[in-house]
């Protein structure tokens, strides 16, 4: 188990492995949409919007946290503005601003090194992946070339080997260091396809291997006394991208089933945070498990029904939804994402909620297949 890649259309995917009879989705998922658009568009304006921004669009995570904004938090607000309609009714709005503020966000970038920086606190560690999607929200592209894997703009892969080898965060779970390395292997990988890199190839490889030692055998990433919530989410970073765009099937996926099921049943996934990452992360991961085997099927079905009845622990009275629990707040992306998800492997008819996965490469149709040896060496391997 764990060193085939899946080469299958995903429609076809879904049709083998989700539940075979369709199942009515539950009447409160049914009512989300309408009770989202009702009660988080106040919630955005009031508790996410920092008003006195600098630049227009500026926003929180959370209304509880200490930062007045920061990007993670103003990329989900101006994602949230797209989708309902909300550009004129930010306090502040207008071509100018929006302007101005395009031009603040692109100025983060290091013309030289194509990184990006806080120019408030440039010492501060940017999660430059949401920079990225502010400046594209805001209808452009960044002004200089981005690599993840260096600070030259250029394809580097000494970081890459570095921080899949040895980087303190893989004792934690993962769930940074492997989001980070888990874009630079995506990365590579796209210029090994689409720029004919194979120059790349044998670092890749090694680097790839590196991320998969960190994996523990229970099929979760980091030791066992590393945070639950950091080792889901570990799982989530490396397999949404080693699987999601390369197609590979990791080491020990019938023990993560085993693990998921178990913990789910448990309760632990829900006791771990009050957030609703953990969820959102484990719903995936499931999916991952039912994709890759017909191991335990119907269990993790189940699990996944019992993912989804947690989320009603994040949906206020008043039809609101909220990043965390018994929090007024109108960030509720990862809700929706993972709503998505089970409703397509619960075959829940008429399910609001778009399956995120179905866009997923899995590396179909790439030239290049990255995959495992039966000793579970990683191997890149040419198919065309």
């Amino acid at each position: 188990m764990g060193t085939t890649p899946i080469d299958v259309d995903p429609q076809d995917l879904l049709k083998r492995c989700r539940v075979s009879t369709p199942r009515p989705t539950p009447q409160w998922v049914l009512q989300l949409p309408e009770n989202l658009k009702r009660n988080t568009v106040k919630l955005l304006l009031e508790r996410h919007h920092y008003k006195e921004g600098k630049v227009w669009g500026l926003a929180r995570g959370t209304p509880e946290q200490a930062a007045p904004f920061e990007e993670v938090g103003t990329a989900r607000f101006l994602s949230a503005v797209k989708r309902y309609e909300l550009e004129t009714r930010v306090p502040g709005y207008s071509e100018q601003a929006k302007r101005d503020a395009l031009a603040w966000w692109q100025s983060w970038q290091d013309p030289h090194t194509g990184r990006f920086h806080d120019p408030d606190d440039r010492d501060r560690l940017v999660n430059e992946k949401y920079v990225v999607s502010i400046i594209r929200s805001l209808g452009c592209e960044p002004l200089y070339p981005h690599s993840t894997t260096s600070a030259t703009g250029q394809i580097d892969t000494a970081v890459f080997l570095q921080r899949t080898r040895s980087d303190p965060d893989w004792q934690r779970g993962g769930w940074g260091v492997g989001s980070h390395t888990g874009f630079m292997a995506v990365e590579l990988y796209n210029a090994l396809n689409n720029e004919g890199r194979d120059d790349l190839i044998g670092d890749l490889e090694q680097g790839i291997g590196n991320i998969l030692s960190h994996q523990n055998p229970d099929g979760l990433w980091g030791p066992v006394t590393a945070p639950l919530a950091g080792r889901i989410g570990g799982a989530l970073k490396v397999i949404g991208r080693l699987y999601g765009r390369m197609g590979l099937v990791v080491p020990h996926t019938r023990e993560l089933a085993d693990t998921l099921a178990a913990k789910q049943a448990g309760g632990e996934f829900y006791a771990c945070s009050v957030n609703d990452c953990p969820q959102r992360n484990e719903a995936e991961m499931i999916a991952y498990c039912l994709e890759t085997s017909a191991y335990r099927r119907q269990d993790l079905h189940e699990a996944l029904a019992s993912v989804a009845q947690d989320f009603c622990a994040w949906v206020n009275d008043d039809g609101s939804v909220s990043h965390n629990r018994g929090e007024q707040g109108g960030m509720f992306s990862a809700i929706t994402y993972a709503l998505g998800i089970c409703g397509a492997y619960l075959n829940w008819q008429d399910c609001p909620f778009k399956n995120p996965l179905e866009g997923f490469a899995r590396g179909i149709s790439h030239r290049y297949r990255v995959t495992l040896t039966a000793e579970e060496q990683v191997k890149i391997v040419k198919r065309f």
